[in-house]
């Protein structure tokens, strides 16, 4: 006791501690390393300093000269790829926005529990409202262009995911809880959260279109995306078609989704009352009880594949090989469309060629991925631009009619 005042003792930790805070924070402080210690011994793999009774003391891995050569070895960054010494397979694949689409670093949808490109999830970080202070999960990735922001939660980038997801699952993101402790339950998600990221998407596509369209000889013109019309085309990467890509059996889809809710409804509804009739443990007679994982009798829905297929985008062929077509207008909308190409000489046109080059590639990415994003199962009413020869080949192909090659 000082003055009155009750001290805690100076334990040896304390004095550690002390000692190492004032070291790092005195302007002239010098942390010793190596034969700045005192008297050392080396081998091969590590050095040693001597005691007064002349005892080996071995140095720190931090401290010790041979691990940090070691070391050092491997972390010298390697020297960026040359481009000018690319073979032509590695320029082909350098300049393919699918290479580099798959290649973000993969990660987990803890949702789903499915491991992913981090180009095929969509990013929301915890932000703290700046009046209530309560937590909020933003798309911050998606309005900067900085790459370190936090504790990031991921889920599949799909609006017909994110306009469904329950907003009490984010506890089963420990980093997540582990920042935000027992906030986690008081997350704020926007019940428009799908509709503002496809506005962001679609600004930020619209601003690299807008910018290619205004560079002249950037984009090629083409009467359409038919093999006929594109096929004199060199180095054709993409097709973007103004005009919207929809057909009449895309008008009755909302219509067709109701139905089969409509359907699932009454086919559960039938099973619970029939549960006596038809639930094989609820019979007289019977002696057992269900196990555990049964929930009572089947209903008769449609099978998944049938009711939600494949997801198929439109295509078409250059000389052997399928490329994409983006609809613009069902993409962006209408007014977007139609403002990528106000005002320059690709105003008039109503289909134009993206052709392979690196300084396609975000551009590529970007329609890639808001494609993906509005995508729905539904009716396979774009087979591709083929010709009808090859329709039909396409056809007796998949029946086996003809064999490949």
């Amino acid at each position: 006791m000082t003055n009155g005042v009750l001290r805690r003792p100076l334990t040896y930790g304390r004095l550690v501690g002390r000692g190492v805070w004032n070291q790092r924070h005195s302007s002239d402080a010098k942390i010793l390393a190596g034969n700045n210690l005192g008297p050392v011994v080396e081998n091969k793999y590590q050095t040693f300093r001597l005691r007064k009774d002349g005892t080996p003391l071995p140095l720190p891995p931090l401290l010790d000269p041979i691990a940090i050569d070691e070391r050092s070895r491997w972390e010298v960054k390697k020297a960026r790829p040359n481009v000018e010494k690319f073979t032509p397979f590695q320029k082909k694949f350098f300049e393919n926005p699918y290479a580099h689409t798959l290649a973000t670093p993969a990660r987990r949808d803890r949702i789903l529990d499915v491991n992913l490109p981090a180009a095929f999830l969509a990013t929301f970080h915890a932000r703290a409202h700046p009046e209530t202070e309560e937590p909020w999960l933003l798309p911050v990735s998606l309005t900067t262009s900085k790459k370190h922001l936090g504790t990031a939660v991921r889920v599949v980038n799909s609006k017909i995911f994110i306009e469904n997801i329950n907003r009490r699952i984010w506890g089963r993101y420990n980093r997540l809880v582990e920042k935000l402790g027992s906030k986690v339950q008081k997350i704020i998600f926007r019940e428009d959260m799908a509709t503002l990221i496809l506005s962001l998407m679609q600004k930020s596509l619209f601003s690299k279109l807008r910018w290619n369209t205004k560079q002249l000889g950037r984009l090629t013109p083409c009467a359409s995306p038919r093999v006929e019309d594109i096929d004199a085309i060199d180095d054709v990467s993409c097709v973007l078609f103004f005009p919207s890509l929809k057909t009449p059996a895309d008008d009755i889809q909302a219509r067709a989704a109701e139905i089969s809710k409509t359907l699932d409804k009454h086919a559960h509804a039938f099973a619970a009352v029939s549960k006596d009739f038809v639930d094989p443990h609820n019979r007289k007679n019977v002696t057992h009880h269900s196990p555990g994982w049964y929930h009572g009798p089947p209903a008769p829905v449609f099978h998944p594949r049938v009711q939600f297929p494949e997801l198929e985008f439109p295509t078409t062929m250059w000389r052997g090989r399928k490329v994409p077509v983006y609809s613009l207008t069902d993409l962006l909308g209408e007014e977007m469309a139609r403002g990528v190409v106000q005002g320059t000489e690709h105003e008039d046109k109503g289909c134009v060629v993206v052709r392979r080059g690196r300084h396609n590639v975000p551009m590529e990415m970007e329609l890639l991925r808001l494609q993906g994003y509005l995508a729905r199962p539904g009716p396979l009413g774009h087979a591709g631009f083929y010709t009808p020869n090859e329709r039909e080949l396409k056809r007796k192909k998949k029946r086996g009619v003809v064999q490949e090659g």
